[in-house]
């Protein structure tokens, strides 16, 4: 008998049509969704936790082609549009919501770039101002190396983003250090949009209640970290207290930490990273790879397919 595939799915954003709150902001839309969730419960037999468990841990063969359905950050879209419909067709999600940005009620740095972008019709523009805050607060001297060497390696094409789009998300993202990219992004934040960012945050993000009701309901919540940062850019020490403080996140709502699930922001870890997993008794980890999961993957880099190629499988 052949070996049954597995795929794992990545969501964002979903979103219904004419949505007022930063229209332009990319993301599934509803309609889509519900026909993505029909293709897949038609396709594939969509894996809860225990059946999960018995695959990675136990070894027990897959039945059929099966797949697995995760949405990362949090987002309050994960409420209002996605769960009514897993609830509906009695489909266990994984969500896995960065614990800083809802305890906190402050954005994500990746958040608060995402709202520049879909609120800047000119991302020239929005690269201009950040070249001057780059050089106004000598940014230079704090990675040593200029702008334009960044903007010489990042400013390329990936995926759904032109040039511009990533070359200002990987400058935000990556180049510019934590400490000065918020104090960077939080004055490109009142330039371009200017509005409070408890507001901000409490439009995009899940409530504590709402987590709850979605766990009660047999929704799965697992770890995103503290403050969505790049473990695999991080010390050992950084990525033991990201991962603590999302474990704690766990227990206060009720979730639990044995054999917890693993996302990693951005998709980035490194050896420490697998080894503190390893010590801390995580069940698996989910990377950003996409493809479908294959018998050589080890349990803490499992690969997840852009919901945006879901038909191509």
């Amino acid at each position: 008998m052949s070996q049954k595939k597995l795929i794992i799915v990545m969501y964002h954003h979903v979103r219904r049509k004419n949505e007022t709150f930063f229209p332009k902001l990319k993301s599934v839309n509803l309609k889509l969704f519900n026909k993505q969730i029909n293709y897949l419960k038609k396709k594939y037999k969509i894996l809860n936790i225990n059946e999960f468990r018995d695959f990675i841990k136990n070894k027990k063969k897959l039945s059929k082609d099966s797949c697995i359905i995760t949405f990362d950050d949090g987002y309050k879209n994960h409420f209002e549009n996605v769960f009514p419909i897993l609830k509906k067709k009695g489909i266990q999600g994984f969500f896995f919501p960065p614990s800083k940005a809802i305890l906190s009620n402050t954005l994500m740095d990746s958040n608060k770039a995402q709202l520049l972008l879909a609120s800047c019709n000119d991302t020239k523009l929005l690269n201009r101002e950040l070249e001057l805050l780059f050089n106004l607060h000598d940014v230079k001297k704090l990675i040593n190396t200029t702008y334009e060497k960044l903007k010489k390696k990042y400013k390329k094409p990936f995926g759904y983003d032109d040039a511009e789009t990533i070359l200002f998300k990987r400058l935000i993202q990556i180049a510019i250090p934590q400490k000065i990219r918020s104090v960077i992004l939080n004055k490109l934040i009142k330039k371009f949009i200017n509005v409070d960012e408890k507001i901000l945050s409490k439009n995009l993000y899940l409530s504590i209640p709402q987590i709850k009701k979605m766990i009660k309901a047999g929704m799965v919540f697992g770890n995103h970290g503290h403050n969505h940062s790049w473990l695999g850019e991080n010390s050992e020490r950084h990525q033991k207290d990201e991962i603590k403080k999302g474990l704690d996140f766990l227990k206060l709502i009720g979730m639990g930490t044995k054999e917890w699930i693993m996302c990693y922001p951005y998709g980035s870890y490194n050896k420490k990273t697998l080894k503190i997993l390893k010590k801390k008794k995580c069940l698996v980890a989910f990377t950003t790879v996409n493809r479908e999961y294959s018998n050589t993957d080890t349990r803490f880099e499992i690969p997840r397919i852009d919901c945006n190629n879901i038909f191509n499988y």
